[in-house]
């Protein structure tokens, strides 16, 4: 109890030198300008950076009953975000972006990619699962907008991956 007692007062102690000695303070300030903007990236960044990763994909083809597993990369290149889609043997390369919906009011992830003659598009919520890694869960549809019938996929971090 003595040591709880102690902190206190060399807390309490710390806290009035600084706020009388004005020269210290205005140091102290100085230096917190200086580093908000180093720690302040914007939400876009932000995504960009925590949705980077190997994933586990359960899907449900559109316009369909069938379901797959595979696995998806995504990564940034010079040309913005990429993900790659593996799936029965198949790897295809697809763009990505985060993009604003509701009026700003939220951000999703656009997956966009072509297999064979058919162009895909899908839209992905972004969460966070209980180890705090992205978990991202979408509606998979036709580019055209002709789908009666949208594909579900959920991508779960794979976090053997990184071993």
């Amino acid at each position: 109890m003595k040591c709880v007692y102690l902190s206190i007062l060399i807390s309490y102690h710390i806290s009035y030198q600084i706020i009388k000695n004005t020269k210290v303070m205005k140091r102290l300030i100085s230096l917190i300008i200086i580093l908000i903007p180093i720690f302040n990236v914007s939400a876009d960044e932000f995504l960009h950076g925590f949705i980077q990763g190997n994933y586990l994909l359960v899907g449900k083809a559109p316009e369909s009953d069938k379901t797959y597993q595979g696995k998806v990369q995504i990564l940034e290149k010079k040309s913005g975000l990429v993900a790659i889609r593996s799936i029965d043997g198949q790897r295809t390369e697809a763009t990505a972006a985060v993009e604003s919906v509701l009026a700003g009011e939220a951000k999703v992830l656009r997956i966009r990619f072509a297999e064979g003659e058919s162009k895909y598009e899908e839209t992905c919520l972004i969460d966070t699962d209980l180890d705090n890694y992205a978990r991202l869960s979408c509606y998979l549809y036709h580019a055209d907008g002709h789908t009666t019938k949208p594909g579900l996929e959920a991508l779960f971090y794979n976090q053997s991956a990184e071993n």
